[in-house]
């Protein structure tokens, strides 16, 4: 098969992305546009974040943690939180950092004609885990959270880094969908929200997933959203839409703004 161009990984965030403004997927990932500089505040908590998600790494390695902890009062109390009230964990082979994908394959469309491999193609959906424990009889997807104050379990459980990652855990691994769940671990309260699976929810993934995907194969236009839609109020593209000046204040929190690897 031939690799889908020009995007073949698809992670949570061009899924997310896709689902809530074709134009925004547009500019961030196929002009590759680069953002307007955020402010100090928002840099700092970017870089906090990613010096967490390092330090809780190095702890797992066995190395000493303590001078990455002392750079920041904040690294230091969330360590101080993790040891004190950790999330509920299983036991088994424990993986930091663990990349894993999956090659989805897809009925090419016209203006991909130039990839003649008999029609067809695919996408390589990809996913880094903070930490992954796989037991003898259950495994358990770990995601570290530094935001402000929590995200319900609600809107976790329909944002597509759950359904990405529980997904491609149960497609490349021979657990059942009920053997896996996903736990986010907020570091600001030391409280956990664990997302159980199900294979309901694997089979409705699915089909939303090929749905997507064949959608991001085909498309050609790439539309704005309707004026005075609420996304755009905090969209760092907005601006480009006419949908009002640059942004220059801070973007509310929420679960497409965890610091993350870059995919």
């Amino acid at each position: 098969m031939t690799a889908i161009s020009p995007i073949t990984s698809i992670s949570q965030g061009h899924l997310n992305i896709w689902e809530i403004c074709r134009r925004k997927y547009q500019y961030s990932f196929l002009e590759e546009l680069s953002l307007p500089e955020a402010d100090l505040q928002s840099k700092k908590n970017l870089l906090l974040g990613s010096n967490f998600h390092l330090l809780m790494q190095q702890k797992e390695l066995g190395l000493d943690v303590a001078v990455l902890a002392s750079s920041d009062p904040k690294l230091q109390s969330w360590l101080l939180a993790f040891e004190h009230q950790p999330p509920a964990m299983i036991t088994g082979d424990r993986l930091c950092e663990h990349r894993r994908t999956l090659e989805m394959p897809i009925k090419m469309s016209l203006h991909h004609s130039q990839n003649s491999d008999y029609g067809q193609g695919y996408f390589v959906l990809t996913a880094i885990y903070d930490f992954l424990i796989l037991g003898d009889r259950q495994a358990q997807i770990l995601d570290w959270k530094t935001h402000q104050v929590e995200i319900a379990a609600e809107k976790l459980k329909t944002n597509w880094q759950t359904r990405l990652y529980l997904y491609l855990l149960a497609t490349t691994t021979s657990y059942t969908p009920e053997q896996l769940s996903m736990t986010y671990w907020f570091a600001n309260t030391a409280e956990s929200v664990i997302i159980p699976y199900s294979q309901e929810e694997y089979m409705s993934t699915e089909i939303k997933l090929k749905q997507i995907l064949a959608e991001i194969n085909q498309a050609i236009d790439y539309p704005k959203l309707p004026l005075h839609s609420s996304d755009c109020n905090y969209c760092e593209f907005r601006d480009r839409c006419d949908r009002g000046n640059l942004l220059t204040s801070p973007i509310p929190s929420n679960i497409a703004d965890i610091p993350e690897i870059t995919i």
